[in-house]
């Protein structure tokens, strides 16, 4: 597989090329000094309560790789739909560094898709150019400033892009309806009506993919990142690989499970040549289709995943993140609090030396310390509880009566409880 270098000084890239250009000045990159991560366990609230000597699994640091976080708290990838050309900008800087200052423990930044017709919507981030590092790391770096550890997922949306961005209206210019690709194409596999039908990749095609994997890496590397983790969820292309209900290829990325799985295997590949060897890769995967109960003949279900989670675990990978679902409209999903959870702990028992996150709307630290407590896995993700409450994991600190480390601005604001 071949390595990435950087094609561009992006440092000179954005040195102003006019005197009407802005300056740059280097006191706004000033940091105030973080004795302790936000989020870090100083103690217990209340020292005399039942326990308070014992720290809580959801507060212990947690290391794999030379990455060790200071809670077991990880805030989901979230997409926000508010690039521009693929941009990071300052919503995502002051979006992500309040998750920063709130203690959250590992920060895994939205989908970020590594070429452009592999993203959602047109407003959504990408990595593909060398350009879009420069915002990024100044993320990271705030993130960093702050005693916190960042990730960014690396994706490409496969039959689900080129849709509809939630917030803003775009002109039809914007999208990309002719370039939606997947493993299979044909009108038979277009998601739903409010998605375009997509068109079958070429092995040259998927070759070029699997090299944009890793020069995305190679970025996300220079932008400062702690991990990159790999999005193989959610109806994404490399689900759409992995399911027997959007791979219909013949040849040797279709048919068996083994050739299912090639194309997620040569991009950890290319993500792992490309990535600091002594930095931990993640992989978010979905466990199941979720639709055993409406849909005859095979699909993508637990027993394949676990398979394919010994492979990646061989391959590289030193994480995985266990969701389910979105790849067919026809899913049939129950949601409700921990629902995700007994996936995430089936593949913990069955696949040891990789470790395990769990989400899934997780609302708050008991049921977060319960799935540790009950060794479902190793750290447990919100995401959506996170919007609501960007200091979950303050909330959770409190309700497990740990005193956890505050960002020093914010430090007046502890309450005599914590």
């Amino acid at each position: 597989m071949p390595s990435f270098k950087n094609t561009a000084n992006v440092a000179q890239a954005f040195e102003p090329s006019s005197a009407k250009a802005r300056p740059a000045y280097p006191q706004e990159n000033y940091y105030i000094d973080q004795p302790a991560a936000p989020g870090a366990y100083l103690g217990p609230i209340d020292s005399t309560a039942h326990d308070s000597d014992k720290i809580p699994l959801l507060f212990q640091p947690f290391t794999v790789k030379d990455l060790t976080i200071p809670n077991r708290i990880v805030v989901a990838p979230m997409c926000m739909y508010s690039s521009k050309d693929g941009f990071f900008t300052n919503f995502h800087l002051v979006s992500i560094g309040s998750f920063a200052v709130n203690g959250a423990g590992l920060i895994l930044q939205e989908a970020t898709a590594v070429q452009a017709n592999g993203r959602i919507s047109p407003g959504c981030a990408g990595l593909w150019d060398d350009a879009q590092v420069h915002k990024l790391k100044e993320i990271v770096d705030f993130v960093h400033a702050q005693g916190g550890k960042i990730g960014i997922q690396l994706a490409h949306a496969g039959r689900k892009a080129s849709a509809q961005a939630p917030y803003t209206d775009h002109a039809e210019a914007d999208f990309w309806r002719d370039n939606v690709v997947a493993p299979s194409g044909g009108a038979h596999l277009q998601w739903d009506r409010h998605h375009v039908v997509p068109r079958e990749l070429s092995i040259e095609e998927i070759q070029e993919t699997i090299e944009a994997f890793g020069a995305a890496a190679a970025r996300a590397a220079r932008a400062g990142m702690d991990t990159v983790e790999i999005h193989g969820a959610h109806g994404y292309l490399i689900h759409n690989f992995l399911s027997p209900l959007t791979n219909q290829r013949t040849d040797k990325y279709g048919g068996s499970l083994e050739n299912r799985a090639r194309f997620l295997l040569e991009v950890i590949h290319a993500v792992r040549s490309n990535f600091p060897a002594e930095k931990p890769i993640f992989l978010r995967i979905s466990a199941s289709d979720m639709v055993e109960e409406v849909v005859d003949g095979p699909s993508w279900e637990i027993e394949q995943t676990i398979q394919v989670a010994q492979w990646v675990r061989d391959a590289g990978v030193d994480v995985l993140h266990v969701s389910t679902g979105g790849n067919t409209a026809q899913q049939k999903i129950k949601a409700a609090p921990g629902y995700m959870v007994p996936f995430a702990e089936r593949i913990k028992k069955e696949v040891p030396g990789l470790a395990i996150v769990a989400v899934g709307i997780i609302l708050d630290g008991k049921a977060a310390e319960g799935i540790l407590e009950n060794e479902k896995a190793d750290l447990v993700a919100a995401g959506r509880t996170f919007l609501r409450h960007p200091n979950f994991a303050l909330n959770a600190a409190r309700e497990l009566n740990v005193k956890a480390a505050m960002s020093q601005q914010y430090s007046r604001g502890r309450t005599i409880h914590g």
